[in-house]
Protein backbone atom coordinates (compact mmCIF):
# COMPACT_ATOMS: atom_id res chain seq x y z
CA UNK A 1 0.00 0.00 0.00
CA UNK A 2 1.36 3.38 -0.92
CA UNK A 3 0.62 6.50 1.12
CA UNK A 4 1.03 9.85 -0.52
CA UNK A 5 0.89 13.10 1.41
CA UNK A 6 -0.20 15.77 -1.03
CA UNK A 7 0.19 19.49 -0.60
CA UNK A 8 -3.08 21.40 -0.79
CA UNK A 9 -2.87 24.22 -3.29
CA UNK A 10 -5.32 27.03 -2.69
CA UNK A 11 -5.36 30.24 -4.66
CA UNK A 12 -7.39 33.40 -4.35
CA UNK A 13 -7.53 36.17 -6.89
CA UNK A 14 -8.70 39.57 -5.69
CA UNK A 15 -9.92 41.86 -8.44
CA UNK A 16 -10.20 45.47 -7.43
CA UNK A 17 -12.24 48.41 -8.62
CA UNK A 18 -12.29 51.93 -7.19
CA UNK A 19 -12.19 51.84 -3.38
CA UNK A 20 -13.36 48.22 -3.10
CA UNK A 21 -12.20 46.18 -0.11
CA UNK A 22 -9.16 43.95 -0.49
CA UNK A 23 -9.67 40.45 0.98
CA UNK A 24 -6.56 38.84 2.44
CA UNK A 25 -8.02 35.32 2.55
CA UNK A 26 -10.84 33.50 0.85
CA UNK A 27 -12.11 30.90 -1.55
CA UNK A 28 -11.21 30.78 -5.24
CA UNK A 29 -13.39 33.03 -7.36
CA UNK A 30 -13.30 33.59 -11.08
CA UNK A 31 -16.56 34.58 -12.62
CA UNK A 32 -18.43 32.03 -10.53
CA UNK A 33 -19.10 31.28 -6.94
CA UNK A 34 -19.10 27.58 -6.04
CA UNK A 35 -19.34 25.16 -3.03
CA UNK A 36 -20.46 25.87 0.53
CA UNK A 37 -16.81 26.49 1.32
CA UNK A 38 -16.20 27.88 4.77
CA UNK A 39 -15.80 31.63 5.09
CA UNK A 40 -12.16 32.37 5.86
CA UNK A 41 -12.60 36.05 6.66
CA UNK A 42 -10.99 39.12 5.20
CA UNK A 43 -10.47 42.85 5.49
CA UNK A 44 -13.41 45.09 4.74
CA UNK A 45 -13.82 48.83 4.28
CA UNK A 46 -16.65 50.69 5.98
CA UNK A 47 -18.85 52.59 3.58
CA UNK A 48 -18.32 56.33 3.83
CA UNK A 49 -20.43 59.27 2.61
CA UNK A 50 -19.31 61.08 -0.55
CA UNK A 51 -16.48 63.58 -0.22
CA UNK A 52 -16.80 67.06 -1.64
CA UNK A 53 -15.45 68.06 -5.04
CA UNK A 54 -14.47 64.58 -6.27
CA UNK A 55 -14.65 63.20 -9.81
CA UNK A 56 -17.44 61.24 -11.43
CA UNK A 57 -15.34 58.05 -11.23
CA UNK A 58 -14.77 58.54 -7.49
CA UNK A 59 -18.49 59.08 -6.89
CA UNK A 60 -19.47 55.88 -8.73
CA UNK A 61 -16.69 53.89 -7.03
CA UNK A 62 -17.85 55.11 -3.63
CA UNK A 63 -21.46 54.38 -4.54
CA UNK A 64 -20.62 50.78 -5.52
CA UNK A 65 -18.72 50.31 -2.27
CA UNK A 66 -21.61 51.67 -0.18
CA UNK A 67 -24.30 49.66 -1.98
CA UNK A 68 -22.31 46.44 -1.48
CA UNK A 69 -23.16 46.60 2.22
CA UNK A 70 -26.82 46.04 3.06
CA UNK A 71 -26.21 47.83 6.35
CA UNK A 72 -25.16 50.98 4.46
CA UNK A 73 -27.98 51.59 1.99
CA UNK A 74 -28.67 54.96 3.62
CA UNK A 75 -25.04 55.89 2.96
CA UNK A 76 -25.37 54.70 -0.65
CA UNK A 77 -28.38 56.98 -1.16
CA UNK A 78 -26.20 59.96 -0.30
CA UNK A 79 -24.36 59.34 -3.58
CA UNK A 80 -27.63 59.71 -5.55
CA UNK A 81 -29.87 62.54 -6.57
CA UNK A 82 -33.00 62.79 -4.40
CA UNK A 83 -35.17 61.50 -7.28
CA UNK A 84 -32.94 58.48 -7.90
CA UNK A 85 -32.62 57.73 -4.19
CA UNK A 86 -36.42 57.68 -3.82
CA UNK A 87 -36.81 55.21 -6.70
CA UNK A 88 -33.98 52.86 -5.73
CA UNK A 89 -35.02 49.46 -4.33
CA UNK A 90 -31.81 47.70 -3.27
CA UNK A 91 -33.65 44.98 -1.34
CA UNK A 92 -35.21 43.61 -4.56
CA UNK A 93 -32.04 41.79 -5.64
CA UNK A 94 -28.27 41.82 -5.51
CA UNK A 95 -26.33 41.50 -8.77
CA UNK A 96 -22.97 39.80 -8.25
CA UNK A 97 -20.51 40.80 -10.96
CA UNK A 98 -16.95 39.87 -11.95
CA UNK A 99 -15.05 42.84 -10.57
CA UNK A 100 -11.80 44.05 -12.17
CA UNK A 101 -9.79 47.29 -12.42
CA UNK A 102 -11.20 47.82 -15.92
CA UNK A 103 -14.84 47.41 -14.86
CA UNK A 104 -15.47 51.18 -14.74
CA UNK A 105 -14.87 53.59 -17.63
CA UNK A 106 -15.80 57.23 -18.19
CA UNK A 107 -18.48 57.51 -20.92
CA UNK A 108 -20.17 60.76 -22.00
CA UNK A 109 -22.23 62.09 -19.12
CA UNK A 110 -21.73 59.05 -16.93
CA UNK A 111 -19.60 56.11 -15.84
CA UNK A 112 -20.05 52.73 -17.50
CA UNK A 113 -19.87 49.48 -15.53
CA UNK A 114 -18.92 46.64 -17.90
CA UNK A 115 -18.64 43.22 -16.30
CA UNK A 116 -19.84 39.64 -16.53
CA UNK A 117 -22.75 38.80 -14.28
CA UNK A 118 -21.96 35.90 -11.95
CA UNK A 119 -25.26 35.50 -10.13
CA UNK A 120 -28.35 37.20 -8.84
CA UNK A 121 -29.23 37.01 -5.16
CA UNK A 122 -32.97 37.39 -4.95
CA UNK A 123 -35.10 39.08 -2.33
CA UNK A 124 -35.12 35.84 -0.30
CA UNK A 125 -31.33 35.61 -0.39
CA UNK A 126 -31.36 32.82 -2.97
CA UNK A 127 -28.23 32.48 -5.14
CA UNK A 128 -29.23 32.08 -8.80
CA UNK A 129 -26.25 31.47 -11.13
CA UNK A 130 -26.17 33.61 -14.26
CA UNK A 131 -25.76 32.19 -17.74
CA UNK A 132 -22.19 32.33 -19.08
CA UNK A 133 -23.09 35.18 -21.45
CA UNK A 134 -25.08 37.30 -18.98
CA UNK A 135 -23.77 40.82 -18.36
CA UNK A 136 -24.00 43.19 -15.41
CA UNK A 137 -23.46 46.28 -17.57
CA UNK A 138 -24.98 49.52 -16.33
CA UNK A 139 -24.52 53.20 -17.20
CA UNK A 140 -24.41 55.37 -14.09
CA UNK A 141 -25.54 58.78 -15.30
CA UNK A 142 -24.42 61.69 -13.18
CA UNK A 143 -25.89 65.09 -12.41
CA UNK A 144 -24.63 67.99 -10.36
CA UNK A 145 -26.57 68.85 -7.19
CA UNK A 146 -25.35 71.99 -5.43
CA UNK A 147 -22.15 71.74 -7.43
CA UNK A 148 -21.47 68.10 -6.50
CA UNK A 149 -21.72 65.05 -8.79
CA UNK A 150 -24.47 62.59 -7.86
CA UNK A 151 -25.75 59.38 -9.49
CA UNK A 152 -29.00 60.06 -11.32
CA UNK A 153 -29.84 56.61 -12.73
CA UNK A 154 -31.39 53.81 -10.69
CA UNK A 155 -29.60 50.43 -10.85
CA UNK A 156 -31.72 47.24 -10.71
CA UNK A 157 -31.13 46.45 -7.06
CA UNK A 158 -27.72 46.49 -5.39
CA UNK A 159 -24.42 45.59 -7.09
CA UNK A 160 -21.79 43.46 -5.36
CA UNK A 161 -18.28 42.76 -6.65
CA UNK A 162 -17.24 39.11 -6.66
CA UNK A 163 -14.43 39.69 -4.17
CA UNK A 164 -16.88 41.18 -1.67
CA UNK A 165 -19.35 38.29 -1.32
CA UNK A 166 -17.66 36.52 1.58
CA UNK A 167 -17.05 39.85 3.33
CA UNK A 168 -20.61 41.12 3.06
CA UNK A 169 -22.81 38.01 3.03
CA UNK A 170 -23.02 34.82 5.09
CA UNK A 171 -24.28 31.49 3.65
CA UNK A 172 -27.07 29.94 5.73
CA UNK A 173 -29.58 27.12 5.32
CA UNK A 174 -33.30 27.12 5.96
CA UNK A 175 -34.63 23.65 6.77
CA UNK A 176 -37.80 22.05 5.42
CA UNK A 177 -39.06 18.47 5.25
CA UNK A 178 -39.08 16.11 2.32
CA UNK A 179 -42.53 14.84 1.25
CA UNK A 180 -42.32 11.75 3.47
CA UNK A 181 -41.62 14.00 6.50
CA UNK A 182 -38.66 11.79 7.42
CA UNK A 183 -35.68 13.99 6.70
CA UNK A 184 -34.83 17.70 6.60
CA UNK A 185 -33.80 19.38 3.35
CA UNK A 186 -31.46 22.42 3.43
CA UNK A 187 -32.49 25.46 1.41
CA UNK A 188 -29.40 27.73 1.04
CA UNK A 189 -29.76 31.50 1.30
CA UNK A 190 -27.41 34.44 1.86
CA UNK A 191 -27.94 36.87 4.71
CA UNK A 192 -25.89 39.95 5.71
CA UNK A 193 -22.61 39.35 7.54
CA UNK A 194 -21.81 40.75 10.96
CA UNK A 195 -25.35 40.76 12.33
CA UNK A 196 -25.81 40.50 16.07
CA UNK A 197 -27.02 37.07 17.30
CA UNK A 198 -30.52 38.46 17.78
CA UNK A 199 -30.63 40.07 14.33
CA UNK A 200 -29.29 36.93 12.68
CA UNK A 201 -31.75 34.69 14.49
CA UNK A 202 -34.66 36.99 13.66
CA UNK A 203 -33.82 37.11 9.94
CA UNK A 204 -33.34 33.35 9.72
CA UNK A 205 -36.62 32.52 11.43
CA UNK A 206 -38.54 35.13 9.45
CA UNK A 207 -37.22 33.63 6.21
CA UNK A 208 -37.96 30.10 7.42
CA UNK A 209 -41.58 30.97 8.17
CA UNK A 210 -42.03 32.39 4.66
CA UNK A 211 -41.56 28.87 3.30
CA UNK A 212 -39.05 27.44 0.82
CA UNK A 213 -37.39 29.45 -1.92
CA UNK A 214 -38.13 28.77 -5.58
CA UNK A 215 -35.18 26.33 -5.72
CA UNK A 216 -37.12 23.78 -3.64
CA UNK A 217 -40.65 25.01 -4.32
CA UNK A 218 -43.36 22.44 -3.62
CA UNK A 219 -40.79 19.65 -3.44
CA UNK A 220 -40.55 20.20 0.32
CA UNK A 221 -42.95 20.75 3.20
CA UNK A 222 -43.00 23.36 5.96
CA UNK A 223 -44.92 22.50 9.09
CA UNK A 224 -45.51 26.19 9.83
CA UNK A 225 -49.18 26.93 9.04
CA UNK A 226 -49.94 29.93 6.79
CA UNK A 227 -49.76 33.15 8.78
CA UNK A 228 -47.22 31.84 11.30
CA UNK A 229 -44.95 34.67 12.40
CA UNK A 230 -42.57 35.57 15.19
CA UNK A 231 -43.84 38.20 17.54
CA UNK A 232 -41.65 41.24 16.84
CA UNK A 233 -38.18 39.59 16.96
CA UNK A 234 -36.11 36.66 18.25
CA UNK A 235 -34.17 37.81 21.31
CA UNK A 236 -30.98 35.94 22.26
CA UNK A 237 -29.83 35.65 25.85
CA UNK A 238 -26.80 33.57 26.90
CA UNK A 239 -26.89 31.56 23.67
CA UNK A 240 -30.62 30.82 23.83
CA UNK A 241 -32.92 32.21 21.12
CA UNK A 242 -36.54 32.65 22.22
CA UNK A 243 -38.83 32.08 19.25
CA UNK A 244 -42.28 33.38 20.19
CA UNK A 245 -44.72 32.25 17.50
CA UNK A 246 -48.19 33.71 17.12
CA UNK A 247 -51.37 31.68 17.52
CA UNK A 248 -51.35 30.46 13.89
CA UNK A 249 -49.37 27.39 14.98
CA UNK A 250 -51.54 26.61 18.03
CA UNK A 251 -53.76 24.11 16.17
CA UNK A 252 -50.85 21.85 15.14
CA UNK A 253 -50.97 18.23 16.30
CA UNK A 254 -48.15 16.96 18.53
CA UNK A 255 -46.18 15.21 15.73
CA UNK A 256 -46.40 18.32 13.56
CA UNK A 257 -45.29 20.51 16.47
CA UNK A 258 -42.19 18.34 16.86
CA UNK A 259 -41.35 18.65 13.19
CA UNK A 260 -41.83 22.42 13.22
CA UNK A 261 -39.51 22.53 16.23
CA UNK A 262 -36.97 20.48 14.23
CA UNK A 263 -37.04 23.04 11.42
CA UNK A 264 -36.44 25.89 13.87
CA UNK A 265 -33.78 24.11 15.95
CA UNK A 266 -31.78 23.00 12.91
CA UNK A 267 -31.98 26.47 11.34
CA UNK A 268 -30.78 28.23 14.50
CA UNK A 269 -28.06 25.67 15.18
CA UNK A 270 -25.98 27.26 12.39
CA UNK A 271 -25.59 30.31 14.64
CA UNK A 272 -24.61 28.08 17.59
CA UNK A 273 -27.87 29.00 19.25
CA UNK A 274 -30.19 26.83 21.29
CA UNK A 275 -33.92 27.37 20.94
CA UNK A 276 -36.81 28.05 23.26
CA UNK A 277 -40.07 27.99 21.27
CA UNK A 278 -43.48 29.18 22.38
CA UNK A 279 -46.89 29.43 20.67
CA UNK A 280 -49.22 32.08 21.99
CA UNK A 281 -47.06 32.23 25.11
CA UNK A 282 -47.17 28.48 25.86
CA UNK A 283 -44.36 26.00 25.06
CA UNK A 284 -44.56 24.51 21.56
CA UNK A 285 -43.52 21.13 23.06
CA UNK A 286 -44.90 21.14 26.63
CA UNK A 287 -43.41 17.73 27.51
CA UNK A 288 -39.86 18.72 26.48
CA UNK A 289 -37.36 20.95 28.31
CA UNK A 290 -37.93 24.68 27.83
CA UNK A 291 -34.61 24.95 25.99
CA UNK A 292 -34.82 22.22 23.36
CA UNK A 293 -31.74 19.94 23.11
CA UNK A 294 -30.44 19.66 19.56
CA UNK A 295 -29.95 15.92 20.08
CA UNK A 296 -33.73 15.49 20.33
CA UNK A 297 -33.95 16.14 16.56
CA UNK A 298 -31.01 14.11 15.25
CA UNK A 299 -33.34 11.64 13.52
CA UNK A 300 -34.11 14.31 10.92
CA UNK A 301 -30.44 14.83 9.97
CA UNK A 302 -30.23 15.68 6.22
CA UNK A 303 -26.88 13.86 6.06
CA UNK A 304 -28.52 10.62 7.31
CA UNK A 305 -25.76 9.71 9.75
CA UNK A 306 -26.03 5.92 9.43
CA UNK A 307 -22.88 3.82 9.66
CA UNK A 308 -23.91 1.85 6.59
CA UNK A 309 -23.30 4.94 4.44
CA UNK A 310 -19.55 4.78 5.04
CA UNK A 311 -19.19 1.26 3.59
CA UNK A 312 -17.61 1.19 0.15
CA UNK A 313 -18.88 -1.11 -2.58
CA UNK A 314 -17.96 -1.51 -6.20
CA UNK A 315 -17.63 -3.56 -9.34
CA UNK A 316 -14.56 -5.70 -9.87
CA UNK A 317 -14.42 -7.71 -13.07
CA UNK A 318 -18.05 -6.57 -13.55
CA UNK A 319 -19.12 -8.37 -10.35
CA UNK A 320 -20.56 -6.74 -7.19
CA UNK A 321 -18.17 -6.54 -4.21
CA UNK A 322 -17.79 -4.84 -0.85
CA UNK A 323 -14.43 -3.17 -0.04
CA UNK A 324 -13.21 -3.75 3.52
CA UNK A 325 -10.34 -1.94 5.22
CA UNK A 326 -10.67 1.69 4.23
CA UNK A 327 -8.48 4.11 6.19
CA UNK A 328 -6.20 1.30 7.37
CA UNK A 329 -8.76 -0.26 9.75
CA UNK A 330 -8.07 -3.82 8.54
CA UNK A 331 -6.45 -5.53 5.60
CA UNK A 332 -7.88 -4.09 2.39
CA UNK A 333 -9.96 -6.67 0.58
CA UNK A 334 -12.70 -6.93 -2.05
CA UNK A 335 -15.32 -9.25 -0.59
CA UNK A 336 -17.56 -10.85 -3.23
CA UNK A 337 -21.27 -10.35 -2.56
CA UNK A 338 -21.91 -13.94 -3.58
CA UNK A 339 -24.92 -14.31 -1.27
CA UNK A 340 -26.76 -11.68 -3.33
CA UNK A 341 -28.81 -12.63 -6.39
CA UNK A 342 -26.99 -9.76 -8.14
CA UNK A 343 -23.73 -11.75 -8.00
CA UNK A 344 -24.92 -14.06 -10.77
CA UNK A 345 -24.94 -11.19 -13.28
CA UNK A 346 -22.28 -9.05 -14.90
CA UNK A 347 -22.88 -5.35 -14.45
CA UNK A 348 -21.83 -2.06 -16.00
CA UNK A 349 -22.88 0.03 -12.97
CA UNK A 350 -23.95 -0.58 -9.38
CA UNK A 351 -25.97 1.31 -6.75
CA UNK A 352 -26.49 0.48 -3.06
CA UNK A 353 -29.35 1.55 -0.78
CA UNK A 354 -28.46 3.92 2.06
CA UNK A 355 -28.97 1.18 4.66
CA UNK A 356 -26.77 -1.21 2.71
CA UNK A 357 -29.54 -3.78 2.51
CA UNK A 358 -30.29 -3.77 -1.22
CA UNK A 359 -28.59 -2.97 -4.47
CA UNK A 360 -29.32 -2.40 -8.14
CA UNK A 361 -27.19 -3.03 -11.21
CA UNK A 362 -27.44 -2.11 -14.86
CA UNK A 363 -26.67 -5.38 -16.60
CA UNK A 364 -23.73 -5.59 -18.94
CA UNK A 365 -26.11 -6.08 -21.85
CA UNK A 366 -27.81 -2.85 -20.77
CA UNK A 367 -31.37 -4.05 -21.34
CA UNK A 368 -32.49 -4.16 -17.72
CA UNK A 369 -31.86 -2.97 -14.19
CA UNK A 370 -31.81 -5.73 -11.56
CA UNK A 371 -32.84 -4.98 -7.97
CA UNK A 372 -32.19 -7.34 -5.05
CA UNK A 373 -30.82 -7.83 -1.52
CA UNK A 374 -27.06 -7.65 -0.98
CA UNK A 375 -26.99 -10.40 1.66
CA UNK A 376 -29.58 -13.14 1.93
CA UNK A 377 -29.76 -16.71 3.17
CA UNK A 378 -32.64 -17.44 0.80
CA UNK A 379 -31.05 -19.50 -1.97
CA UNK A 380 -34.15 -19.05 -4.09
CA UNK A 381 -34.07 -15.26 -3.92
CA UNK A 382 -34.17 -13.68 -7.36
CA UNK A 383 -33.27 -10.22 -8.54
CA UNK A 384 -36.25 -8.15 -9.66
CA UNK A 385 -35.87 -7.05 -13.31
CA UNK A 386 -36.80 -3.57 -14.53
CA UNK A 387 -36.75 -3.17 -18.29
CA UNK A 388 -34.77 -0.23 -19.66
CA UNK A 389 -34.07 1.14 -23.13
CA UNK A 390 -30.86 2.51 -24.59
CA UNK A 391 -28.14 4.11 -22.48
CA UNK A 392 -28.99 3.75 -18.76
CA UNK A 393 -27.14 5.78 -16.15
CA UNK A 394 -25.98 4.39 -12.82
CA UNK A 395 -29.13 4.13 -10.66
CA UNK A 396 -29.40 6.06 -7.39
CA UNK A 397 -31.16 5.42 -4.07
CA UNK A 398 -32.63 7.90 -1.59
CA UNK A 399 -33.24 7.42 2.12
CA UNK A 400 -36.76 6.08 1.55
CA UNK A 401 -35.31 3.15 -0.47
CA UNK A 402 -36.68 4.67 -3.66
CA UNK A 403 -34.60 3.66 -6.68
CA UNK A 404 -34.17 6.33 -9.37
CA UNK A 405 -33.49 5.15 -12.92
CA UNK A 406 -32.69 7.30 -15.95
CA UNK A 407 -32.55 5.51 -19.31
CA UNK A 408 -32.76 6.56 -22.98
CA UNK A 409 -30.08 9.02 -21.89
CA UNK A 410 -28.64 9.64 -25.36
CA UNK A 411 -32.01 10.12 -27.05
CA UNK A 412 -33.86 13.45 -27.46
CA UNK A 413 -36.26 12.35 -24.71
CA UNK A 414 -34.48 10.77 -21.71
CA UNK A 415 -36.74 8.87 -19.32
CA UNK A 416 -36.62 9.21 -15.52
CA UNK A 417 -38.54 6.79 -13.32
CA UNK A 418 -38.62 5.99 -9.62
CA UNK A 419 -39.28 2.56 -8.11
CA UNK A 420 -40.63 2.75 -4.56
CA UNK A 421 -40.04 0.22 -1.81
CA UNK A 422 -43.21 -1.65 -2.80
CA UNK A 423 -42.08 -2.04 -6.40
CA UNK A 424 -44.29 0.60 -8.02
CA UNK A 425 -42.71 2.48 -10.94
CA UNK A 426 -43.61 6.15 -11.38
CA UNK A 427 -42.59 8.35 -14.30
CA UNK A 428 -40.94 11.70 -13.60
CA UNK A 429 -41.24 14.35 -16.32
CA UNK A 430 -37.89 15.76 -17.49
CA UNK A 431 -36.81 18.25 -20.15
CA UNK A 432 -33.08 18.73 -20.61
CA UNK A 433 -33.54 20.98 -23.67
CA UNK A 434 -31.63 18.54 -25.89
CA UNK A 435 -28.60 18.19 -23.60
CA UNK A 436 -27.46 14.70 -22.62
CA UNK A 437 -27.35 13.52 -18.98
CA UNK A 438 -24.13 11.67 -18.11
CA UNK A 439 -24.61 11.13 -14.35
CA UNK A 440 -27.56 11.36 -11.97
CA UNK A 441 -27.14 11.39 -8.18
CA UNK A 442 -30.08 11.74 -5.80
CA UNK A 443 -29.59 13.39 -2.42
CA UNK A 444 -30.73 11.24 0.54
CA UNK A 445 -33.83 13.44 0.89
CA UNK A 446 -35.13 12.31 -2.51
CA UNK A 447 -35.81 15.96 -3.40
CA UNK A 448 -32.51 17.32 -4.70
CA UNK A 449 -30.92 15.97 -7.87
CA UNK A 450 -27.33 16.36 -9.07
CA UNK A 451 -26.50 15.89 -12.75
CA UNK A 452 -23.48 16.01 -15.03
CA UNK A 453 -24.60 17.11 -18.49
CA UNK A 454 -23.17 17.19 -22.00
CA UNK A 455 -24.49 20.14 -24.05
CA UNK A 456 -26.04 19.46 -27.43
CA UNK A 457 -23.78 22.12 -28.90
CA UNK A 458 -20.77 19.93 -28.16
CA UNK A 459 -19.19 22.30 -25.63
CA UNK A 460 -17.79 21.51 -22.20
CA UNK A 461 -19.66 19.24 -19.79
CA UNK A 462 -21.39 21.06 -16.95
CA UNK A 463 -22.92 20.35 -13.54
CA UNK A 464 -26.48 21.24 -12.66
CA UNK A 465 -28.89 20.67 -9.80
CA UNK A 466 -32.64 20.20 -9.87
CA UNK A 467 -35.58 19.54 -7.59
CA UNK A 468 -38.25 16.85 -7.68
CA UNK A 469 -41.54 18.73 -7.57
CA UNK A 470 -45.14 18.06 -8.59
CA UNK A 471 -47.56 19.57 -11.07
CA UNK A 472 -51.18 18.90 -11.98
CA UNK A 473 -52.59 19.03 -8.45
CA UNK A 474 -49.70 16.97 -7.17
CA UNK A 475 -50.33 14.01 -9.48
CA UNK A 476 -47.37 14.42 -11.85
CA UNK A 477 -43.79 14.33 -10.58
CA UNK A 478 -41.37 16.55 -12.46
CA UNK A 479 -37.65 17.26 -12.29
CA UNK A 480 -37.67 21.05 -12.27
CA UNK A 481 -35.66 24.10 -11.21
CA UNK A 482 -32.69 22.88 -13.26
CA UNK A 483 -29.83 25.28 -12.54
CA UNK A 484 -26.41 25.06 -14.11
CA UNK A 485 -23.63 25.67 -11.61
CA UNK A 486 -21.34 28.22 -13.17
CA UNK A 487 -17.95 26.70 -12.38
CA UNK A 488 -14.53 27.84 -13.56
CA UNK A 489 -13.83 24.27 -14.67
CA UNK A 490 -13.53 22.31 -17.90
CA UNK A 491 -13.12 18.64 -18.75
CA UNK A 492 -15.71 17.72 -16.08
CA UNK A 493 -16.14 13.93 -15.82
CA UNK A 494 -18.13 13.36 -12.61
CA UNK A 495 -19.82 14.90 -9.57
CA UNK A 496 -21.22 13.56 -6.30
CA UNK A 497 -22.86 14.79 -3.10
CA UNK A 498 -20.53 15.38 -0.17
CA UNK A 499 -20.85 16.50 3.45
CA UNK A 500 -19.51 19.92 2.44
CA UNK A 501 -21.66 20.26 -0.69
CA UNK A 502 -20.64 18.71 -4.01
CA UNK A 503 -17.40 17.11 -5.20
CA UNK A 504 -16.67 17.80 -8.88
CA UNK A 505 -13.95 16.19 -10.99
CA UNK A 506 -12.62 18.72 -13.51
CA UNK A 507 -9.75 20.94 -14.60
CA UNK A 508 -9.34 24.62 -13.74
CA UNK A 509 -10.04 27.24 -16.40
CA UNK A 510 -7.50 29.53 -14.74
CA UNK A 511 -4.40 27.50 -15.58
CA UNK A 512 -3.23 26.58 -19.08
CA UNK A 513 -3.03 22.81 -19.67
CA UNK A 514 -4.31 22.10 -16.16
CA UNK A 515 -5.13 18.52 -15.24
CA UNK A 516 -8.30 17.20 -13.66
CA UNK A 517 -8.55 17.45 -9.90
CA UNK A 518 -11.21 17.04 -7.23
CA UNK A 519 -13.01 20.26 -6.24
CA UNK A 520 -15.54 21.25 -3.58
CA UNK A 521 -18.48 23.46 -4.51
CA UNK A 522 -21.54 24.66 -2.62
CA UNK A 523 -24.88 23.10 -3.52
CA UNK A 524 -26.11 26.46 -4.84
CA UNK A 525 -23.10 26.88 -7.11
CA UNK A 526 -21.09 29.39 -5.10
CA UNK A 527 -17.46 29.29 -3.88
CA UNK A 528 -14.98 26.85 -5.46
CA UNK A 529 -11.97 25.30 -3.74
CA UNK A 530 -9.74 22.27 -4.15
CA UNK A 531 -10.65 19.19 -2.17
CA UNK A 532 -8.18 19.05 0.74
CA UNK A 533 -5.56 16.48 -0.16
CA UNK A 534 -5.37 17.50 -3.82
CA UNK A 535 -3.24 17.63 -6.05
CA UNK A 536 -2.83 13.87 -6.60
CA UNK A 537 -0.22 12.29 -8.86
CA UNK A 538 -2.98 10.33 -10.57
CA UNK A 539 -5.62 11.66 -12.93
CA UNK A 540 -9.09 11.56 -11.32
CA UNK A 541 -11.90 10.26 -13.53
CA UNK A 542 -14.86 9.41 -11.27
CA UNK A 543 -15.71 10.03 -7.62
CA UNK A 544 -17.66 8.04 -5.05
CA UNK A 545 -19.05 10.07 -2.16
CA UNK A 546 -22.22 10.81 -0.17
CA UNK A 547 -23.24 13.43 2.43
CA UNK A 548 -22.41 11.33 5.50
CA UNK A 549 -19.88 13.16 7.67
CA UNK A 550 -17.71 10.04 8.08
CA UNK A 551 -17.59 9.02 4.41
CA UNK A 552 -14.14 9.14 2.80
CA UNK A 553 -14.13 10.43 -0.81
CA UNK A 554 -12.93 7.71 -3.18
CA UNK A 555 -11.61 8.45 -6.65
CA UNK A 556 -11.25 6.12 -9.61
CA UNK A 557 -8.43 7.29 -11.87
CA UNK A 558 -8.26 7.04 -15.65
CA UNK A 559 -6.52 3.63 -15.39
CA UNK A 560 -9.34 2.15 -13.27
CA UNK A 561 -7.44 2.18 -9.96
CA UNK A 562 -8.97 3.65 -6.82
CA UNK A 563 -7.60 6.11 -4.27
CA UNK A 564 -9.24 7.36 -1.10
CA UNK A 565 -8.61 10.35 1.10
CA UNK A 566 -7.85 9.17 4.64
CA UNK A 567 -8.76 11.25 7.68
CA UNK A 568 -5.23 12.61 7.90
CA UNK A 569 -5.55 13.92 4.30
CA UNK A 570 -3.24 11.27 2.85
CA UNK A 571 -4.23 9.64 -0.42
CA UNK A 572 -4.21 5.86 -0.04
CA UNK A 573 -3.56 4.08 -3.33
CA UNK A 574 -3.42 0.28 -3.03
CA UNK A 575 -1.63 -1.62 -5.76
CA UNK A 576 -4.00 -4.53 -5.24
CA UNK A 577 -7.20 -5.32 -3.38
CA UNK A 578 -7.68 -8.78 -1.98
CA UNK A 579 -4.71 -10.12 -3.91
CA UNK A 580 -6.15 -9.03 -7.27
CA UNK A 581 -5.74 -5.97 -9.48
CA UNK A 582 -6.73 -2.67 -7.90
CA UNK A 583 -8.92 -1.75 -10.88
CA UNK A 584 -12.42 -1.24 -9.50
CA UNK A 585 -15.44 1.01 -10.03
CA UNK A 586 -16.33 2.31 -6.52
CA UNK A 587 -19.73 3.27 -5.17
CA UNK A 588 -21.08 4.33 -1.80
CA UNK A 589 -24.68 3.88 -0.64
CA UNK A 590 -26.88 6.48 -2.28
Amino acid sequence: MKRRLLVVLLAAVALLAGCAAVPTKGTIRSGERQGRAQDLGGVGVEAKPPRANVSEMAIVSGFLEAMSDSQAFDVARQYMTPEAAAKWQPEAQTVVYDQSPESLTRVGDGVQLSALKIATIGERGEWIPAAATDRADFLFKLKKIDGQFRVDSVPPGAYLGSNQVDLKLAPRDLYFFNPSLKILVPDPVYLPQNLSPGQGATQLIQELLKGPTSRLGNGVVSLAPPGTEVQVSVPVDFGVATVALNDAASALRDPDRRMLAAQIVWTLNQLNLRAKITVGGAPLLPDDPDVLPFANFNQFDPQVSAGSQTKLYGLQHQKVVRIAGLDGATEIAAQPLNSSPLWAHKAQSFAVSLRGEAGAIVTLAGNEVLYGPLDTTDKDADAVPIKVDGKTLQPSFDNQDNLWILDRATTPHPRLRVRDHDGRLTSVAVDFKGDTPLDLRMAPDGVRVLLVMKPKSGGQNYVQTGTIQTTGSGKQMVLGQLRQLRLALNNITDAAWNKQGIVVIGASNQTTNSVRQAWLVNTDGSSLQLLPGSTPDFRPQYVASNPNKDTLPVIEDDTGKIHWLSRDLIWVSPDSIGGGPAAITPTYPG
